[in-house]
């Protein structure tokens, strides 16, 4: 690739041919690991040589028409006065770049994690692009360095390339590509002599056209000598220098790059749209197709007080005769209750049951819609080639893009979100900081705010986007269940949880992280434990 040694000798008798005796008129850097080079003419005022220090991706290029940022520049105050490029030169056999300038030089040097610029002068360091240790490093490494401005055809030892072994042939010549090894393989003949045939493929490699092209087993862009017989591709572009190749590169490079990063984002967030909205769909048609049981539990209830001399705290069932059907039947109770709270029991589940089926009805629908038009986007993205498309269908999947999100409330909180019956959302605070700002911050007023009475833990809210339509009983009891899993009282049986609506929830000053004072306190006793109806959306 673009790092390769012959590239860069090539890409470096091309630009001292360009830029001898070009005027330099600024140094200066705009982003991370790179420098740029004012090197104006007549013809292109904002001419710049642009280098690359980025481990994964080191080049020289220059830009014809570089317009310098207004904001984030990093003034390097190397230049005395407008200065000349007297001559740009690599060492014969290390990938180390020279530009000699007026009274000092610039070298580039390429180590892949340690790749730096230096400014040298009177063989002292005295500026650097990334503050290193390795000032008498590279200062020994111009002293043992031949440099040149030609193209270097190196000898091998011909004995270590028969059979085309490419680790034993990078343990020795480590400057030598796999792509050239492989090409020599590819063009062998037997009988021939390896260093000719190395030396021709240089020299394609240094005087033939370059082509920029989709490697498609590889998955990413490559560059290339046309004459390679290795690489095959029916979307080559060929160019007849360097500069513009690299060019071309980058533009295919970075929009593939995009593309790779906007099909991952999709593709994790589109299939677990999917997953989800498809679990849903199953445990809301179950629950739809049981058909609505508040006749049942209305039932059960008045059985219970008619027969209410038969209830023992205790019991786990009760066997009673249905004086409707005249048939006996098993009514299942809660041992711990007391006789009036099991009866109690099934008139409230007969009160939510309406409220619960009609809930589940509606999210069938909403759910059912939603899953159709996440199907309609995987058909969409299955068919998008654009980076335009892909931008497009990240917007309809609603993922946001972190960097440019506005600071919101909750940013720096760590919290928990969980969702009860697909519906109602559960925020758990996961320290005593996030406790304070979920309970005085992010909570409305009418949520309702729940924690174990007595005891550490989190502080929950369960999130109330209607306070005409109320919440069903159950999902209070859910949440509180969530609010006795995340405190010490996890591994009771059954643990007392407070609630209230976080209106009445408010916090003294000087009071203690996570402390808080709370008004019309109810509580529940409840079993802790993540509810089967719940689903862990994050844990931030």
């Amino acid at each position: 690739m673009l790092r390769n040694y012959y590239y860069l000798n090539r890409t470096i008798v091309e630009l001292n041919r360009i830029l001898h005796g070009s005027k330099v008129d600024e140094i200066y850097s705009q982003e991370k690991n790179s420098l740029l080079i004012s090197i104006p003419t007549d013809e292109n005022p904002y001419r710049h040589l642009f280098i690359s220090t980025n481990p994964s991706l080191p080049y020289l290029a220059i830009k014809n028409n570089h317009r310098k940022a207004k904001k984030n520049i990093v003034q390097l105050n190397v230049l005395n006065k407008i200065d000349v490029i007297r001559m740009v030169e690599i060492s014969k056999n290390d990938r180390l770049i020279k530009l000699k300038l007026g009274d000092f030089e610039i070298l580039y040097s390429i180590m892949g994690g340690r790749t730096n610029i230096f400014f040298i002068r009177n063989s002292e360091v005295f500026e650097e692009l990334r503050k290193s240790k390795g000032d008498s490093e590279i200062i020994e490494r111009v002293a043992n360095s031949e440099f040149t401005t030609k193209n270097i055809f190196h000898e091998i030892d011909e004995n270590l390339f028969v059979g085309f072994d490419s680790r034993k042939i990078k343990k020795e010549y480590s400057f030598i590509p796999k792509e050239i090894i492989s090409e020599m393989k590819y063009r062998y003949v037997k009988g021939n002599s390896y260093e000719q045939l190395f030396h021709q493929i240089l020299k394609e490699l240094y005087s033939g056209k370059i082509k920029v092209f989709e490697h498609k087993d590889e998955e990413k862009i490559r560059f290339a000598p046309e004459s390679y017989r290795i690489f095959q591709s029916n979307q080559d572009i060929a160019f007849d220098d360097c500069n513009t190749a690299i060019s071309k590169f980058l533009q295919k490079h970075y929009r593939f790059e995009k593309i790779n990063r906007l099909k991952k984002e999709i593709t994790k967030q589109l299939h677990k749209e999917l997953e989800r909205t498809a679990n849903k769909l199953n445990n809301l048609k179950g629950r739809i197709e049981k058909g609505e049981r508040s006749h049942e539990y209305y039932n059960y209830g008045n059985l219970l007080l008619a027969n209410r001399h038969l209830l023992i705290k205790g019991m786990e069932i009760v066997k009673v005769v249905d004086y409707i059907t005249n048939n006996e039947i098993i009514i299942k109770l809660n041992p711990k209750n007391v006789p009036q709270k099991s009866i109690d029991l099934y008139f409230e589940k007969a009160k939510d049951e309406k409220i619960n089926f009609k809930i589940s009805e509606e999210l069938y629908l909403s759910s059912l819609g939603k899953f159709d038009k996440l199907k309609v986007i995987e058909t969409e993205f299955e068919n998008a080639n654009s980076v335009d498309e892909y931008i497009e269908i990240k917007a309809k999947l609603k993922i946001s893009d972190k960097k440019n999100e506005k600071k919101k409330v909750t940013d720096g909180v760590k919290l928990r979100e969980l969702l009860i019956d697909g519906k109602y959302k559960v925020l758990v605070g996961r320290d005593s900081k996030s406790n304070d700002k979920l309970s005085i911050k992010i909570a409305k007023q009418n949520d309702y705010w729940f924690h174990a009475r007595g005891l550490p833990g989190s502080h929950v809210v369960l999130r109330v986007d209607d306070a005409k339509v109320g919440v069903p009983k159950n999902i209070i009891k859910n949440a509180a269940q969530i609010a006795a899993f995340y405190s010490k009282a996890k591994t009771a049986g059954t643990a007392p949880v407070s609630y209230t609506l976080a209106k009445f929830v408010r916090k003294k000053k000087g009071m203690e992280p996570g402390k808080v004072l709370i008004e019309k306190e109810k509580v529940l006793l409840v079993r802790p434990g993540i509810p089967s109806n719940t689903e862990m959306v994050s844990e931030e």
